[in-house]
C-alpha cells in the first residue's frame, strides 16, 4: 500500500485555505491590494459612464449593485460582464478573473478558461478592456494584477478568496443564477 505524500506546492496551496484562525490568507500574497468595502446594498447601481478609455481601468471590487448577478459557477463569459452583476457575484464569494483582450493572447484566454475556470466553484471570467495589466483577479475588497496566469499567485488568490465565508458579505448566496 502506497501513501501519497503532498508535494511542497500542494502544501503551500493548502496553507492558503481560509479558516477561523486565518480568515484572509490573501494578506500573505505579494501584490494583493485589500480595500475594505462596507457598502453592499442591493440598489440600482449606475453603470459606468463614458467610453472604456474614460472609465477607471480597475474593475470594481465591491459596493452597491443591482439585484442581478453574473453566473459565477465556473463560467467563462465571452463578453464583458456589467460591473453591477460582477459585484453582486463577488458579494456571494466569487473570484472574478478579468483579462484585457488587447493584451492577452487568444490561446492564453482559451487555456485559462479550460484549465482554471470552467466548472470551478465560485469562479467566473470575462474580458475587461482597458485593464492596467493583462490579467486582474477580483474578490470582495481584493485585487491582484498579473502579467500571466502562470504566476503562482494566481492559484493562491483563488484558494484564499473563492467562497471565503470570512471575506464575502453574502457567502451562502450561491453562484448559480436563481439561487
Amino acid at each position: 500500500m502506497s501513501v501519497l505524500i503532498p508535494s511542497d506546492a500542494e502544501r503551500e496551496l493548502a496553507s492558503f485555505a481560509p479558516s477561523a484562525e486565518q480568515p484572509d490568507p490573501s494578506a500573505r500574497i505579494p501584490g494583493t491590494v485589500v480595500t475594505p468595502v462596507a457598502d453592499h446594498d442591493h440598489a440600482a447601481a449606475a453603470a459606468p459612464t463614458g467610453s472604456p478609455a474614460r472609465r477607471p481601468a480597475v474593475p470594481p471590487i465591491g459596493g452597491p449593485h443591482g439585484p442581478g448577478y453574473a453566473a459565477c459557477d465556473g463560467v467563462a463569459h465571452p463578453d464583458p460582464v456589467p460591473d453591477p452583476d460582477a459585484v453582486h457575484a463577488m458579494e456571494r464569494g466569487a473570484v472574478w478573473i478579468t483579462y484585457d483582450p488587447a493584451r492577452t493572447a487568444p490561446n492564453t484566454v482559451q487555456a485559462l478558461a479550460a484549465v482554471r475556470v470552467t466548472d470551478g466553484d465560485f469562479l467566473f471570467m470575462s474580458p475587461y478592456p482597458g485593464l492596467d495589466s493583462p490579467i486582474s483577479l477580483q474578490a470582495w475588497g481584493h485585487r491582484l494584477a498579473l502579467d500571466t496566469p502562470d504566476d503562482p499567485r494566481f492559484e493562491l488568490f483563488i484558494r484564499a478568496l473563492s467562497d471565503n465565508p470570512y471575506t464575502a458579505p453574502l457567502p451562502d448566496g450561491g453562484c448559480v443564477p436563481g439561487t
